[in-house]
């Protein structure tokens, strides 16, 4: 099968759970993958295609725009929904000549990126089913808004051939917003356990470093929380660093910012920025723990990466976290919940040790190896396209 992935996040801008999606899927079929990203300058209808060598398996091809600087933000949204159409369709174009033509459209990111493949699909009847990623649609971090975006978004989930979350959390969160699909399904983000292994855990490694992944979205991963607690714990305790990794500017700036008015300087406390991923692996296995004290989350693929390599994790029980982590994972607390969090890092730090790497490498990839969500996808696209064949 010929599956297209239509996208508007993709690295390096933002997504790397749908990098990771096409990896599995591209383990099973021929895929293509349209990403159409905002941009300091247009690209025009002019694609660029990636390296082969960058993306093994795939092709990626990308058309950029330059968003709309009108100070109306309905007019200006109404600009760059036109803009990403149009260049979706040359891109459609530009893959049906140079690869061929594609059995289905897999979106990922409401609802924009779902406007072409709906549109495609009243044209041609060329199927298509939806991914979804975002926690627009729980009430911390509601941006389900507008009758306009609402209304179009439920006639486009509707007529999808398949509605895919990656967790229950979101699926039921989305389903709470009017959103109503026959095929309502789960399947996970997924770990590449080839680049995040457990092998070389522990070479290295420093003594008792706690690890924090995010992209430093403050209203979602609580970074002032942990900065207030681990703070505290520095006046208990100086036998361990904490090591900050992701985010971007203005987000990393202000994190900076609120350690230092905090008196948290290095060498105990580190930020470094966004990594590549094969260091990434390198700063899982050289740490005792993983932290993550978010207020919400779909998913938050860095847990199963940390876990994958073999390192346990202190976290929140917040949204789809609670569906794949168990205790042999490492502990779980209550959102915001900065006593329980000071409590628990005392523990990890004096216990992380007794936590079995081989176990929580082998657990991740049983459930969110590449193979086995590769198959998950490649068993829905078949179905999909039997019933596309039987209608």
């Amino acid at each position: 099968m010929k599956i297209l992935f239509l996208t508007r996040w993709f690295p390096p801008y933002a997504g790397i759970f749908i990098e990771r999606h096409a990896q599995a899927v591209s383990l099973f079929n021929e895929l293509a993958v349209l990403a159409i990203l905002p941009g300091e300058t247009s690209s025009g209808l002019k694609p660029v295609t990636d390296d082969n060598a960058d993306h093994p398996g795939f092709t990626v091809i990308r058309y950029v725009y330059r968003p709309s600087r009108c100070r109306i933000g309905m007019v200006a949204g109404m600009i760059n929904l036109i803009r990403f159409v149009i260049r979706a369709f040359a891109g459609f174009r530009y893959i049906s000549k140079h690869y061929g033509s594609f059995d289905l459209i897999h979106v990922h990111i409401l609802t924009r990126a779902a406007i072409p493949a709906f549109l495609l699909n009243l044209l041609t009847g060329i199927p298509y089913i939806i991914s979804e990623h975002w926690t627009r649609y729980i009430p911390e971090n509601w941006g389900f808004t507008g009758i306009v975006r609402r209304s179009l978004t439920r006639l486009i989930v509707h007529r999808a051939s398949a509605v895919i979350t990656v967790s229950d959390f979101l699926k039921t969160a989305m389903q709470d917003c009017g959103l109503r699909n026959k095929k309502f399904i789960i399947i996970p983000n997924t770990v590449d356990t080839t680049m995040f292994t457990i092998a070389g855990k522990n070479k290295g490694k420093q003594a008792k470093r706690i690890l924090h992944v995010s992209n430093f979205h403050e209203q979602a991963k609580n970074i002032h929380g942990i900065l207030r607690v681990i703070k505290i714990l520095h006046e208990q305790r100086k036998d361990f660093e904490i090591l900050f990794i992701g985010g971007r500017e203005p987000a990393l700036g202000e994190a900076r910012k609120y350690a230092s008015d905090l008196g948290l300087e290095s060498p105990g406390v580190i930020f470094k920025g966004p990594i590549p991923a094969d260091e990434l692996a390198d700063a899982y296995r050289e740490s005792s723990f993983l932290l993550m004290f978010s207020n919400f989350e779909s998913f938050s693929i860095v847990i199963p990466e940390a876990l994958s390599c073999g390192t346990p994790v202190l976290a929140t029980s917040a949204g789809g976290i609670t569906e794949y982590f168990s205790t042999n994972s490492g502990r779980l607390i209550s959102p915001g919940d900065e006593l329980a969090l000071l409590d628990n890092l005392n523990f990890m730090l004096d216990h992380y040790e007794s936590f079995d790497p081989e176990y929580l490498g082998g657990f991740i990839e049983s459930r969110f190896g590449l193979k086995k969500v590769g198959s998950q996808f490649d068993e829905l696209y078949r179905s999909v396209l039997n019933r596309q064949g039987n209608s």
